[in-house]
């Protein structure tokens, strides 16, 4: 059966559609999701369960109307976003971890280290108070209010979001400065 047939089948809520699309390429994408997403059985069933669900939806939802590769390439690169896209919650999760971990540990074992990282906090704080406009509102708008670059670009009247996230860059760096400035003046 061909792709455009099978989406057809699928848009005319045919239920030989979603089974001809589930079958069509099952053992070949649970096959390819191991080995790109170094998973077992299980998570690559649900990589795929989901990746023909998300086509599924995509073409009721009139997104495919016009697809420009083949259904297995787009039903492979659902899977890819998928995989990619728990890759990285995965790793936000460790660093979460490890950073209270690394918090904690650190505290018990050294309270001269801890004292250190507070004074460092409280630098880091004076000097984003010092750091002044349009810097410290950028900043507090994506570190503290968790607004993402496009938001910020909209917000401050930047060109888009590339160039606010290139300026975000640069307010880091004149922090990173300050901070690094009062740190030698205080230790001489």
């Amino acid at each position: 059966m061909t792709d455009n047939e099978i989406l057809r089948l699928i848009r005319n809520n045919d239920g030989n559609g979603l089974s001809v699309l589930y079958e069509a390429y099952r053992s070949e994408f649970l096959h390819w999701i191991r080995k790109f997403a170094h998973c077992d059985q299980y998570e690559a069933k649900e990589y795929y369960q989901a990746s023909v669900l998300i086509v599924y939806e995509n073409v009721h939802q009139g997104k495919m109307d016009d697809l420009k590769s083949s259904l297995k390439t787009y039903l492979f690169g659902i899977g890819k976003n998928l995989a990619w896209q728990s890759y990285r919650q995965d790793v936000r999760k460790q660093k979460a971890g490890a950073a209270y971990y690394l918090e904690n540990y650190i505290t018990e074992q050294s309270p001269e280290l801890a004292q250190w990282q507070d004074h460092q906090l409280d630098l880091v704080r004076e000097c984003f108070q010092l750091l002044g406009d349009p810097c410290r509102t950028l900043l507090d708008l994506h570190y503290f209010q968790r607004k993402s670059m496009e938001e910020i670009s909209n917000q401050l009247a930047y060109k888009n979001a590339d160039t606010a996230k290139n300026q975000k860059y640069k307010c880091m760096e004149r922090l990173r400065r300050m901070v690094e400035e009062r740190t030698v003046t205080q230790n001489q």
